[in-house]
């Protein structure tokens, strides 16, 4: 366990400068759309489409918000939207665009429904990645295990397949949501791993639980 500082998520105003935005990176992104207006609107430019991008739309954006200090993007889908992201290939240079001046990387997440536990979820959502390598080094003992929330992160040049320190933004993020001082969080990455989050809002701290796999062992010589 590891105590951790504790991160609010500001708002994102919508519109083109905002949550617009969001939804077009989210649509070069993930689907590799050459262009992100949809056809028949004025700023199309004759340019071809890429008919799957567009069934992500706005409906599936839930907010769009900036960690404190403004290092990361905060984005959460509904469910469906989760899903439709889910096990795609990432365009790095486009996520980099979208997301200026958050230099640390973009949290993507959804809320599961309270009545949905770690059985029952979109199979999309919680499954989907089951095969990955050292999935299961990475769970929770799996005794009433129920998830609140989803997430994927990706740091610039790469997607981090379970980090603890986004949750110190998604745990009190969903906490004040669900009214729970304990949740518990999927990161669906490839690899895919459990992190149970502990809120000590007077501390401002967020502890972090999880298990972990050795992958090295070293020795430091120092001269005398």
């Amino acid at each position: 366990a590891m105590d951790c500082s504790w991160m609010t998520v500001d708002p994102v105003p919508p519109g083109s400068e905002g949550q617009g935005a969001v939804l077009a990176m989210l649509r070069r992104s993930f689907f590799r759309a050459w262009s992100v207006v949809a056809e028949g609107d004025e700023d199309n430019n004759d340019h071809d489409t890429d008919e799957l991008a567009f069934s992500l739309s706005s409906d599936h954006v839930m907010f769009v918000g900036i960690t404190s200090g403004g290092e990361h993007l905060f984005i959460e889908l509904n469910v469906e939207g989760f899903d439709m992201i889910s096990g795609r290939a990432v365009d790095y240079d486009a996520l980099r665009q979208g997301f200026k001046g958050c230099t640390e990387g973009v949290i993507i997440c959804c809320e599961v429904p309270e009545a949905l536990g770690v059985d029952s979820t979109s199979e999309d959502v919680l499954d989907g990645h089951a095969e990955g390598d050292g999935a299961k080094d990475h769970e929770l003992p799996e005794e009433d295990i129920s998830i609140d929330f989803c997430s994927r992160f990706f740091e610039p040049t790469c997607e981090d397949p379970v980090s603890g320190w986004p949750h110190c933004a998604l745990a009190p993020y969903f906490g004040l949501r669900r009214g729970k001082q304990r949740l518990v969080g999927q990161q669906s990455s490839d690899r895919k791993g459990l992190v149970e989050c502990i809120l000590k809002e007077s501390e401002q701290k967020v502890c972090i639980i999880g298990s972990a796999v050795t992958t090295m062992v070293g020795k430091t010589m120092m001269s005398a």
